[in-house]
């Protein structure tokens, strides 16, 4: 079992990682940058795809489930001894 310390840093580490990758997933895809980027301008049909409403919807989605995610592990951490 590994320290204290070491349980809480690793869910400090991974709440913090929950939030950043959930911020960014939600809105990324509504932003300019989301089409503006050098390798999807060289695929058309991909372009086309992450155009779509439900393809933003839906990654904004798994963002929402990530900082979900980080708030739950945040208020239902405790240390196991």
């Amino acid at each position: 079992m590994p320290p204290v310390w070491l349980q809480r840093l690793f869910a400090l580490v991974y709440v913090l990682f929950c939030m950043v990758v959930g911020l960014v997933l939600l809105t990324l895809p509504w932003r300019s940058e989301w089409f503006d980027t050098g390798w999807i301008l060289h695929y058309p049909i991909a372009q086309a795809i992450l155009q779509h409403a439900f393809v933003r919807g839906a990654i904004s989605g798994l963002g929402l489930v990530d900082i979900f995610l980080g708030v739950f592990e945040a208020v239902s951490y405790h240390d196991r001894l």
